[in-house]
């Protein structure tokens, strides 16, 4: 009976693993696909709100849409809060750990002077991390308007999941993409 249990039980954890790696997969095919629509002018991707982030240091590269209501959208992309100008302080956040969704699992890998790059308005935007943080989960002071040419990452911090790790940079330059 027990050997029947443990079958059973394999069984089950195999075919989560699978269906994991199946949306991973998925989802790794359709932001590819994203991305590759706004590099074409394709009138697919969505130029007025979405834009992408590419991290050479972690090798990410991804959509960023705004965030929903209530964050919902958070568990199936990165999602931005409020500004996506980046003469205003835009904060992105995103999912870290294990599984589907986990863009940022590698954010605290970044070091000061590290650089991303952001895709939006047909402009190529390059930051340069200034510093890393851990903020408790409770506080919303970041969500402030208060920066100017400031770009927030934020995540789970994976020592203590009552923390966010914020990683924050600054506008290095910005170049008008030719299409």
């Amino acid at each position: 009976m027990k050997r029947k249990l443990l079958k059973i039980g394999l069984i089950i954890l195999i075919a989560l693993l699978a269906r994991e790696i199946i949306l991973i997969a998925i989802s790794n095919h359709n932001v590819k696909e994203s991305i590759k629509s706004y590099f074409n002018n394709d009138s697919s991707f969505n130029y007025k709100s979405d834009f992408i982030i590419e991290i050479p240091k972690i090798k990410l590269e991804s959509i960023i849409k705004k965030a929903d209501l209530d964050f919902k959208n958070l568990d199936d992309t990165l999602v931005y809060y409020k500004y996506d100008d980046y003469n205003d302080k835009i904060i992105v956040f995103g999912h870290s750990g294990v599984g589907y969704g986990v863009y940022f699992n590698r954010l605290d890998e970044l070091e000061i002077n590290d650089y991303l790059y952001l895709y939006k308005d047909k402009s190529k935007i390059t930051y340069t991390v200034n510093k890393k943080y851990s903020i408790p989960d409770t506080d919303i002071s970041i969500l402030k308007n208060d920066g100017k040419e400031v770009l927030l990452l934020v995540t789970c911090d994976k020592n203590n999941k009552n923390m966010r790790l914020v990683v924050e940079l600054g506008v290095n330059s910005v170049k008008t993409l030719k299409k």
